[in-house]
């Protein structure tokens, strides 16, 4: 039974049981709003007979619209319709949007009751679980753009000690170094996953401490030349500049930049990328600068939507 099922059965079993008891009616009013549900009444002339107070919040109403038509002071189209649904055929449930762009979402069900001809709503705001459900899409997808670099190091890396590298021992240090490197970063993505219940109950929390980020960088660096030795990157910034900052976060927020440089700002021509450094009051800012074409202005407001 869905959340909306059981509370329009307490309403039906209410009006059952006491159908002139208006303080029924107002009880059932103070529990579905305790919980943030809607309740909007209209009666036969199609005026609203009853609001609970997160319908009002919910419509932008007051107690003095009580007694008004709903098409006059309800400004939402789509719940208007929904209510002249209801009256021909009984029941209609939808999710709706709130009267303005960027508003909230609200999982309306509209039941006309033929018997005292008044249609009841019931409307719950989904808004946050949308969110959730979006940020649960958009880390999965933004996961799959994050696996790609460390599986394709750990693919070169095997692929040349397969290739005779395996008798070369400074060599073949290096490239089983760099494995174990991303392997390591793939455990992480993959912890990332089993923590996915934490995003999506909006508690994620950043580990900020005092970090020395130039080993950090130049380990992105390294791991992202291996796969694109043509690509020369300068780094100048100072070996023990210390920040606040989660490292996780800091190494794959580098490491999305950087590679994006290296995907749309390189040519043939123009193979170099710099990466530096420089305080702005009390924060670093760090630039990775590259030679492409940039980002067009009217663009750079998406730059944070997902890949």
């Amino acid at each position: 039974m869905s959340f909306l099922d059981f509370f329009k059965k307490k309403e039906t079993s209410s009006q059952q049981s006491e159908p002139t008891n208006n303080s029924s009616a107002r009880d059932l009013s103070g529990v579905l709003n305790s919980v943030g549900v809607g309740l909007i009444v209209i009666d036969e002339n199609d005026c609203l007979l009853e609001l609970n107070e997160s319908s009002m919040s919910y419509l932008g109403l007051s107690e003095n619209t009580i007694g008004s038509k709903a098409v006059e002071v309800i400004k939402s189209v789509d719940l208007i319709n929904l209510i002249k649904q209801a009256k021909e055929s009984t029941n209609q449930v939808e999710e709706i949007s709130g009267t303005h762009a960027g508003d909230k979402n609200f999982l309306v069900s509209a039941t006309y009751d033929e018997e005292n001809q008044e249609t009841q709503i019931v409307m719950m705001d989904t808004t946050r679980s949308n969110r959730l459900e979006n940020v649960r899409r958009d880390f999965i997808t933004n996961l799959s753009h994050e696996l790609r670099t460390p599986v394709s190091v750990i693919r070169a890396n095997s692929e040349s000690l397969i290739d005779g590298a395996l008798e070369d021992e400074e060599a073949a240090k290096k490239f089983s170094t760099a494995i174990l490197r991303n392997s390591e970063k793939l455990t992480r993505l993959l912890s990332d996953i089993l923590n996915l219940s934490t995003l999506e109950s909006g508690e994620y929390t950043l580990d900020i401490r005092s970090t020395n980020v130039t080993p950090i960088i130049s380990n992105v660096v390294s791991n992202l030349k291996e796969a694109n030795p043509a690509i020369d990157i300068q780094v100048t910034i100072n070996e023990d500049l210390m920040v606040m900052c989660d490292i996780q976060a800091f190494e794959q927020v580098m490491t999305n930049l950087i590679e994006n440089g290296i995907k749309y700002g390189t040519t043939d021509n123009s193979n170099t990328l710099s990466i530096g450094a420089k305080p702005v009051g009390q924060k670093m800012r760090f630039e990775i600068e590259d030679k492409g074409q940039g980002i067009p202005p009217a663009e750079r407001k998406r730059v944070f939507e997902r890949f």
